[in-house]
């Protein structure tokens, strides 16, 4: 009995975090690893970064993290055999059953939550230690399920402010002579799906007239919005790209008269703190979590009726026409997104670890405590 608690309670000095992602490593291909390494170990705090994934086919190493393909069923033998102090899973679906469902005693689950679609929000969520949620809409939704608010914390999602940045006039004069031959330029960036609305706003093009093009930058099937544009009448003036890299995307944040997301949900919205960050005129739903950081008329325009196409070409002719707003918008963008910057998340993420890791210590207390008693009779 002595040698088992005895090994329950010594700590090794090395630290070690398991993180469960919801996508393959390869999903992040578009991220440089020195930008994985922080993303996935934020200010470097554990000594050895563990990904166990159902979603990898061969163990590797990547941005400084070791990749162990896992089965749910192993995860528990896993956690023990590398000696994980603290496991993090990646999204309330499956990976929250994954983390929460094969928990080993004194090792805390953290989740983090990125979404407000209830669907995507399991009950094995009621066994997390701590819950990491990406905005107070998304907090709502988890605590339908998630009982403990004193551990549910908000962690948003961060901005490298010295990628997303202003360009000057000179920076982006390429992007006027040679790609986009319109002058008013509205930017839609967001996975071609329902949720972003890029249907109503290829709707909203046909009223603006001919000198507004649209350029959906983000991957998924264009083929539906292509036939949609083309009985609108407007295929001709929009550019559907599946992905710019991020130093890139930056400059069309910067360049575009507008950057238009009419979102019909958002768990946060890491797009508009970007454009935000590059002085864009942002346009969005008057729906939380992006009425959270946009305040209408100050940092971005919010519209009411985002499903109407006539209210939406109302509000991107205000944005791309009237000088004194923008102005007055650009000026206020970058400073009201401070806040999101890099290093305060990173370090914001870390304090939450450290609190999440003193469960632990508590219990390794406990523990010690019930092995001085028995052993002083």
């Amino acid at each position: 009995m002595e040698s088992a608690i005895t090994n329950m309670i010594n700590t090794h000095k090395t630290k070690r975090l398991a993180v469960i992602p919801s996508d393959p490593l390869e999903a992040y291909s578009y991220r440089s690893d020195k930008y994985l390494q922080s993303y996935f170990n934020p200010l470097g705090m554990f000594d050895e970064v563990l990904v166990f994934s159902p979603l990898e086919d061969r163990e590797y190493c990547k941005a400084g993290m070791r990749i162990v393909p896992s089965k749910p069923k192993q995860i528990r033998r896993r956690i023990v055999e590398y000696k994980i102090d603290i496991v993090r899973a990646y999204g309330g679906y499956w990976a929250c059953d994954m983390a929460c469902l094969n928990k080993v005693e004194g090792v805390p689950v953290v989740v983090s939550v990125h979404d407000t679609d209830p669907k995507l929000l399991y009950n094995s969520i009621e066994k997390a230690d701590t819950v990491f949620c990406v905005s107070e809409a998304v907090k709502q939704v988890v605590l339908t399920r998630f009982h403990k608010p004193e551990k549910l914390w908000i962690l948003p999602n961060r901005v490298h402010l010295d990628v997303m940045r202003p360009y000057s006039v000179d920076e982006l004069d390429d992007l006027d002579k040679y790609y986009y031959p319109f002058k008013y330029r509205i930017l839609h960036v967001g996975r071609k799906s329902k949720e972003k609305n890029l249907d109503t706003l290829i709707e909203a093009l046909r009223i603006l007239g001919d000198e507004y093009c649209v350029i959906a930058v983000g991957k998924g099937d264009s083929e539906e919005y292509a036939k949609l544009a083309e009985k609108e009448g407007v295929l001709h003036k929009c550019y559907f790209i599946q992905s710019i890299k991020n130093e890139e995307l930056a400059r069309y944040y910067s360049w575009a008269s507008c950057m238009c997301v009419p979102s019909r949900w958002e768990g946060f919205g890491i797009v508009f703190i970007e454009a935000l960050a590059c002085e864009s005129i942002v346009i969005t739903s008057d729906i939380a979590p992006m009425n959270e950081y946009i305040k209408h008329g100050e940092n971005g325009l919010l519209v009411k009726d985002y499903e109407n196409p006539v209210a939406l070409a109302e509000a991107i002719k205000r944005a791309c026409q009237d000088e004194d707003l923008q102005e007055n918008l650009k000026k206020n963008a970058r400073k009201s997104v401070d806040g999101f910057a890099k290093n305060i998340i990173e370090n914001l993420e870390a304090d939450y670890y450290t609190k999440a890791l003193s469960f632990k210590l508590h219990k390794t207390n406990w523990i010690k405590r019930v092995w001085n008693l028995t052993s002083s009779r």
